[in-house]
């Protein structure tokens, strides 16, 4: 196998892990308003991700020093989803009371809008940047396990 080859494979397995969390991240944000949808409410999500994420790193063979460093990455960055969450039920709220009004201020409305998206953008930027962190704690070979891992359990 190529460096490149290798390089290649590298990336297409961090994308793979970050497209995941992502997902997973961006579905809970996206039933903010209804509580959690399927997958229920946020209370707790961030534990059961992280004991989650604990199982299938247990599963690729990562180290105990390997797993505690990734938990420490990744806890924040969930915590701070479950905050994003919380600030947009926050908002979902503010948006229902406008819609609901006897006038439309459509001025509130799209800035509603306008601050919603920032505060996703950012924060799905800084867990961008934390699963690049974590990634990078494991080898190419055990990203490349946690992916599909993680293929797996989405296919379920």
């Amino acid at each position: 196998m190529t460096e490149e080859s290798k390089h290649k494979r590298r990336r297409v397995g961090l994308i793979a892990i970050a497209a995941s969390l992502i997902a997973i991240a961006g579905g809970a944000l996206a039933y903010a308003h209804s509580g959690g949808g399927h997958h229920g409410p946020m209370t707790g999500k961030s534990q059961r991700h992280l004991e989650h994420m604990q199982a299938m790193l247990t599963k690729i063979g990562a180290s105990d020093p390997q797993k505690a460093q990734i938990e420490g990455i990744l806890k924040p960055a969930f915590d701070e989803m479950k905050a994003a969450h919380e600030s947009h039920s926050a908002a979902f709220r503010q948006f229902h009371e406008v819609i609901t009004a006897p006038s439309i201020d459509r001025a509130r409305l799209e800035s509603l809008r306008a601050d919603q998206l920032k505060s996703l953008d950012e924060a799905s930027k800084r867990l961008v940047t934390a699963i690049s962190d974590a990634a990078e704690v494991l080898t190419p070979e055990q990203r490349a396990a946690l992916a599909k891992q993680i293929e797996v359990h989405h296919r379920g």
